[in-house]
């Protein structure tokens, strides 16, 4: 959840960041007094059903009911977090706030995470998704070739590196780490220990390949198109 000041009862801001060629997060803000909630929206310009539906189904926020374009959902969020405000029910409501951050978007490979917490609640959790926006699905784990030992890898640079016994048994949390010229450095793997849960979610652990650690892992033809430039 994103808050910061501003001296107006309500002003509502809409603007677009672009962070890839045909990505982008949409982003507008309600304000009240002097604090001021900003919302957020993944905006994918090409027809990717499949994948927006994905997306939306990490936070149940309207339960069950989908919304064919993210400019509709962003007003949705609005009008839902301006009655909350209006009736004094929002602490009460626990509304969840959605972050979205682009960490890859090269040759129809898209990297994203999707970050939500509860207002009045510490309670915090990100998911990450790999897409191939040109067959409209999600990758996920699918991206690597060899899993039970790349599994026990992660294991032991978990236990040595971070001191962590954490029970891993997928490899679909992930974000790719890119220089500003666009070249692949690494991956993130992300794990969570989901028998640690605290009031502000489950603890997150990483363990960080550099491409030369991790490429032989990756499945030929996701290689090709993370390289090509």
């Amino acid at each position: 959840m994103i808050k910061y000041p501003l001296n107006i009862l309500f002003v509502f801001l809409f603007s677009i960041f672009s962070y890839a060629q045909n990505v982008y997060v949409l982003k507008d803000s309600i304000c009240i007094s002097k604090e001021c909630f900003e919302l957020q929206e993944l905006k994918i310009e090409t027809k990717n059903t499949v994948i927006y539906k994905k997306i939306q189904k990490s936070y149940d926020l309207f339960n069950g009911v989908f919304f064919d374009s993210p400019e509709k959902r962003l007003n949705a969020k609005k009008d839902t977090l301006k009655n909350l405000i209006s009736t004094n029910s929002l602490r009460d409501y626990q509304f969840g706030f959605e972050e979205y951050k682009i960490f890859l978007n090269k040759n129809g490979l898209l990297n994203v995470s999707v970050h939500i917490q509860s207002y009045g609640s510490p309670w915090e959790y990100t998911i990450y998704y790999f897409f191939d926006e040109m067959n409209d699905t999600e990758v996920g784990e699918k991206l690597f070739m060899n899993k039970k030992m790349l599994l026990q890898i992660c294991g032991k640079k978990l236990k040595t590196d971070n001191n962590a016994f954490v029970p891993i048994k997928n490899l679909n949390q992930y974000k790719i780490d890119t220089s500003i010229e666009g070249k692949i450095i690494g991956i993130n793997l992300i794990f969570y220990d989901e028998k640690s849960r605290t009031n502000s979610g489950y603890p997150e652990h990483s363990v960080y390949f550099t491409w030369k650690e991790i490429e032989k892992f990756i499945v030929p033809q996701y290689r090709r198109r993370l390289t090509q430039y």
